[in-house]
């Protein structure tokens, strides 16, 4: 089969590619306007009886190769199609009349096309053009605010970090993203493939459209369309830019002199005196920034892509390649990427052949764990990290007050963490039409992702300055770890489609029978090197003593049958049904199978003879139902499984043997399942210049799988493991998503002056409603890393509440006097630090008269109660501008950057703290302990207002006319592009879009690496 696939696939490219070399034919161009004069954007031009074609750009503009005996054929949404003889012309300049109840935009709806006008169920469409508005490596951050329904938040401001997307809530409390569909080909996971080369994208919201896809739909669909080849002359597109990012903001720390005064009055407090000048004598001779000291302000990101595309009459292709870099603006870290693609067309009679290949080369390079919380934790008279002396090779001097803690930052920064990603992916999908209107298709696809990560750790020898060394701020032996794995899946489809219409009955039929082959292998492998070994020499061969290797195997196969009826009534009354059954590897065979319904359901009102409203032009109402599921499990879970490598002492002599042992329990768990119910309205008004689409929906999820405890005598308690092993899975969880979201656009002109705006609104409500008899449990949301297991946990599911939702001590003020002490050791206080003046106040919540866990309250979570976005475009003569803005409300964030600061006495605040000197401060005193209860995590101190308002991009353009009469390019813009130019919050942090596992982490900022504002200058050339 594989061969087979490869040579069908090599025949199918070199036919496209030789094929072209042939291609005979005139240059048709022209402007395709509106009554009126108004230049029509996105007009579908096609030789007609063929599948040659291109389109209008903004200013109405179109160029296609045809032949003198060729029909043009022009049509578009809201007006007449017109048919135009080529003969001799080799200009055709065409007006449209507008016909408002032709509705033929084509939207992708998997395994097939409907006219927009037919679909029934919420279907959203991004176009190219609005893809690459925002200069951005990952599609998810580039379609941030423009689709009501889709919440896409950065996971970091890490360079290449793919967005977290969630299609109308959360899918699970499992997590779950929505499922990539390229080209018809499922993928594993976002397939990260560069905006530029993208034609369109299509995201499937609601239940029933996605229903088709069975067990990977709850967290929706979203459907890719690469660019494919248009025929006529060879078109080369080239774009490129460059910029540079930069940090807005940050946790405002003290600096020598105030860390100096502030240590002197924490001292006086504990009846102490401060040991600075006694550890560091020349402390101020320094005044570190050593936050300042790890950033990389003023990083360059750049980016460069080639497009070329030609063929003729059935015969078309497109090669694309792109590059990004993107230097962090944390030292140590950046990323950048090489994808190269292309695509062929070719059809022929009865037969249509697509074949697509893509390359992607990725490497990154991750700052050291923990940078930010270390740099904020030094001491500012600290010797700066760029003059740490040097005495001899991997040695060197610490004169500093706390050498451990100082190397803690300093021997990382050597620190070499490389990661290396090729991937590539493979489609050929081939169509031939069996009988009128019956079309088989065979669609295959092959997807390959490999990753490689080097760790080097070198030796780093800490002596103090009077030479002793210091073994614990010291690492004395040099170690190489590598890690590989290998994934790999396949596909094979098999489609039979059949369209009928008899008088005003239109049928289409589908059925299909899908089978997908994943295989991934992982593995492991490390070396500590001597001594006596050079930092220079990094190869698991140079090592002294190896690491145990660790190896993973994971295969599993998806099967599935589908079959889908699609019927209307003079395209007036719209039904639609689907029923998928799936079988995933992934369960027993009790429960591999599911069987996933999808109903909907269309009316297009304006058809109706009775409707008579001069200004509504379109008006459809529709609903839809459906079952979908979500295999949302690990591998192998519903196995107990043996594992090897626990060796233990056997004999009279306690000799060790090799053992094994089955560490966790299993349970027989099954599919978790999404009803999900939807409700929409769409409206086009004053010649559709102004259109609406609003719906209401609701996802109900059952039987989510839930780690349920099991007791310590299982022998599933595991030291350094506590929390590992001992559960099992069980289907006990429910949730629902509910909520509305409003997509409207309008667009006109008014002179030489073209505008469009758009805008979305989105309000989910997200709530847990069933957990197995755990009221509150599943905490998560360490807002500090460095310090592990030490500190609380802030997040957590409970009844009642939204998922990963914020339960915190609530603060009652510093205690302030001697009375308000009094009254405050009254409560049972034994789960807090002793009391004193100066110290934090926290709530009896409960009122039992004791502060524990009990006390916890609701404090909100990271999930926004409702977002907006907007998107405003102006084009003049040869200027264009765009602003895309984007609102975030009613979300939590807490901050975890200030809580490290104020848990090692370094934030600026602190400056202000109480003391008897500053007995009306609000600000708790330091206690030189991190875990004092006046910096306790799960205070909710810490906890801020996360909503922000920020202009997404901002970008002005000049398109320099008169370029084609002298040099033969077709068009010459130039660019200045801002991302996150301005952002408007009260949160004090660096970045309020945290987002995070997009669960229990969202809105929790531990130190999180910040989002960049960055500003670019580019052009684009159009050959």
């Amino acid at each position: 089969m594989k061969q087979k696939i490869k040579h069908a696939f090599l025949v199918v490219m070199f036919t496209l590619i030789c094929g072209s070399i042939h291609a005979q034919s005139q240059t048709i161009k022209g402007v395709v306007s509106a009554e009126g004069g108004l230049p029509l954007p996105g007009v579908t031009v096609l030789v007609k009886d063929t599948t040659t074609g291109t389109a209008t750009d903004f200013d109405g503009n179109y160029e296609i190769s045809a032949q003198p005996n060729d029909v043009l054929v022009f049509s578009f949404i809201g007006y007449t199609t017109r048919e135009v003889s080529v003969g001799s012309k080799t200009t055709i300049n065409v007006t449209l009349e507008e016909n408002l109840s032709q509705l033929e935009e084509v939207v992708v709806v998997g395994y097939g096309t409907q006219k927009k006008k037919e679909v029934t169920g919420a279907v959203a469409k991004v176009s190219a053009a609005e893809i690459v508005k925002a200069p951005v490596a990952d599609l998810g951050a580039a379609i941030q605010g423009k689709v009501a329904g889709v919440n896409i938040q950065a996971a970091s401001g890490r360079p290449g970090e793919a967005a977290n997307v969630q299609i109308r809530g959360l899918a699970s409390v499992n997590g779950g993203q929505p499922l990539y569909i390229v080209d018809n080909i499922p993928q594993e996971g976002n397939p990260n493939i560069p905006p530029e080369q993208i034609e369109s994208i299509d995201i499937l919201k609601d239940g029933a459209s996605a229903a088709i896809y069975g067990i990977r739909a709850t967290g929706g669909v979203i459907l890719i369309t690469t660019k494919k080849g248009k025929s006529g002359n060879m078109k080369v597109d080239l774009s490129t830019y460059t910029g540079i990012q930069n940090i807005t903001s940050g946790t405002p720390l003290m600096n020598t002199v105030e860390q100096l005064y502030n240590l002197e009055v924490t001292t006086e407090q504990l009846g102490t005196e401060p040991l600075t000048f006694f550890f560091q004598p020349d402390a101020l001779d320094f005044d570190t920034d050593f936050v300042g000291d790890v950033q990389n302000d003023n990083a360059i990101v750049q980016n460069v892509n080639l497009n070329l595309s030609g063929g003729v009459q059935d015969l078309t292709f497109n090669f694309a390649t792109n590059y990004f870099k993107q230097d962090g603006v944390l030292i140590n870290s950046g990323f950048n990427r090489l994808s190269n693609r292309i695509t062929g067309q070719f059809h022929k009679g009865k037969f249509k052949a697509f074949a697509t290949i893509g390359f992607t080369t990725e490497n990154r390079t991750q700052e050291p764990w923990s940078l930010y919380e270390y740099a904020i934790g030094q001491a500012p008279w600290a010797r700066p990290l760029s003059t740490i002396p040097s005495v001899g090779q991997n040695s060197v001097e610490l004169d500093v007050g706390n050498e451990i803690f100082y190397s803690f930052l300093s021997r990382q920064l050597d620190n070499i963490d490389e990661r290396e990603v090729k991937s590539n992916n493979i489609a050929l999908n081939l169509e031939y039409e069996v009988l009128k209107g019956l079309k088989y298709k065979l669609n295959l696809g092959r997807n390959e992702w490999n990753f490689f990560r080097k760790f080097f750790q070198p030796q780093y020898l800490a002596f103090s300055r009077d030479g002793v060394f210091n073994a614990t701020a010291s690492r004395p032996q040099a170690s190489l770890d590598e890690d590989y794995i290998f994934t790999k899946r396949e596909t094979i489809e098999h489609i039979l489609n059949y369209a009928t219409s008899f008088g005003q009955h239109n049928l289409n039929l589908l059925g299909v029978v899908s089978y997908e082959r994943f295989k991934s292998r992982t593995l492991g492998v490390g070396v500590i090197f001597d001594e006596n070994a050079s930092n220079d020499i990094q190869t698991l061969g140079a090592g002294a003593e190896g690491v145990k290797p660790n190896s993973f195997d994971i295969n599993r196969t998806l099967a599935g049958k589908l079959g889908r009826v699609q019927y209307n009534y003079a395209g007036k009354y719209l039904l639609s049904a689907s029923y998928r059954r799936d079988g995933s590897s992934k369960f027993s065979s009790a429960n591999k199978y599911g069987d996933f319904y999808g109903f909907s359901a269309g009316w297009n009102v304006h058809d109706e003879n009775w409707f008579n409203v001069p200004f509504i032009n379109s008006l459809k109402i529709r609903g839809s139902w459906a079952e979908l599921g979500y295999e949302g499990v690990s591998d192998y879970s519903y196995q107990p499984v043996i594992e090897t490598g626990i060796n233990y002492p056997f004999g009279f002599d306690e000799d060790l043997e090799f053992g094994s042992v089955q560490r966790r329990y299993t349970s027989d768990i099954f599919w978790e399942t999404t009803i999900s119910k939807n409700i929409g309205i769409e409206l086009g008004m004053f010649r559709n210049r102004l259109n609406i689409t609003a719906d209401l929906y609701q996802n109900d999820k059952r039987d989510m799988l839930l780690q349920q405890r099991i007791a310590p005598s299982s022998g599933t308690h595991q030291p350094r493991a506590a929390t590992q092993f001992n559960f099992i899975n069980v289907n006990a969880g429910n949730m629902f998503n509910k909520g509305i979201e409003i997509a409207a656009s309008y667009k006109d002109q008014i002179g030489d002056l073209k505008f469009s705006i758009a805008g979305t609104f989105t309000k989910n409500i997200n709530e847990v409603t069933d957990l197995n008899g755990v009221e509150r449990g599943y905490a998560n949301g360490r807002p500090i890393q460095s310090r592990g297991n030490n500190v609380e946990f802030t997040t957590f599911l409970a009844e009642g509440y939204e998922a990963g939702a914020f339960f915190l001590f609530q603060t009652d003020g510093v205690i302030k006097t001697q009375a308000e002490l009094d009254e405050y050791n009254q409560l049972d206080l034994s789960n807090v630090s002793t009391p004193q003046l100066g110290d934090m106040r926290y709530k009896d919540a409960n009122g039992d008269g004791v502060i524990n866990d009990n006390d916890r309250v609701y404090s909100g979570s990271g999930q926004p109660e409702f977002e907006a976005g907007l998107n405003l475009n102006l084009q003049y003569k040869g200027f264009d501008f765009d602003v895309q803005g984007y609102y975030v409300g009613g979300t939590e964030i807490y901050n975890g950057a200030k809580l490290y600061a104020y848990t090692g006495g370094r934030h600026r605040d602190l400056l202000d703290m109480w003391s008897p000197q500053n007995p009306t401060s609000d600000i708790p005193t330091f206690r030189q302990n991190a875990f004092h209860s006046n910096v306790r995590a799960a205070s909710d101190y810490f906890l801020e207002d996360g909503s922000y308002l920020r202009i997404r991009t901002l970008t002005l353009g000049y398109t320099v006319p008169g370029i084609t009469e002298t040099s033969g390019i077709d068009k010459v813009r130039v660019f200045l592009t801002s991302t996150n130019p301005f952002t408007f919050t009260s949160y004090t942090g660096y970045d309020p879009e945290v987002g995070g596992d997009g669960l229990f982490t969202r809105g929790v900022d531990s130190g999180s690496y910040p989002v960049t504002r960055q500003f670019m200058l580019g052009v684009q050339l159009n050959f």
